[in-house]
């Protein structure tokens, strides 16, 4: 998917942190347990806390652009409600759109939007972040590819580091 594409466009800048959301946790934040979930795809709703990871850089790049990232990742396969979630935002410095990578797998179907990168954009939507002391609170209502309406709540207490991957 891009999030690939993404992670290996990344490389990471040492530098001060630019907002409460933005500040760099401990490492130890990146498996964090108490990660909560709730929304709506289609008609089915869904609730779901732990099994996730939330992390952020503050200072990024995508196709040598400066931005923020953001990553959030659950997967609980057994959970009949919420399979699978994962979502990427790039938030470019240059005041350029939002790059928003999310897929959701829930018991019955998979629905996925990528919106606002380089590749084949894929549904519609928006993603709002509100800081909340050393995490926050993601906000996603759109459509995927096929036109099934995703709305989307995701929780988190704090985020730790990313790792630069792909040199």
């Amino acid at each position: 998917m891009l999030r690939s594409a993404f992670i290996l466009g990344l490389s990471m800048i040492a530098g001060a942190s630019d907002g409460a959301a933005q500040r760099r946790a401990n490492p130890e934040a990146s498996d964090n347990k108490s990660i909560n979930i709730s929304g709506r795809v289609a008609d089915k709703t869904f609730n779901v806390n732990g099994g996730g990871s939330c992390k952020h850089a503050p200072e990024a790049s995508i196709y040598d652009v400066p931005a923020a990232l953001w990553l959030v990742d659950y997967s609980r396969p057994d959970d009949v409600q919420l399979k699978q979630l994962n979502l990427t935002l790039w938030r470019p410095k240059n005041g350029s759109p939002d790059q928003v990578s999310l897929s959701v797998e829930t018991g019955s179907a998979s629905h996925s939007v990528n919106i606002g990168g380089r590749g084949k954009q894929a549904g519609s939507g928006r993603v709002t972040l509100s800081p909340s002391g050393e995490g926050g609170r993601f906000e996603f209502k759109g459509k995927d590819a096929a036109g099934t309406g995703l709305e989307v709540a995701i929780s988190c207490p704090a985020f730790a580091g990313v790792e630069a991957e792909g040199g």
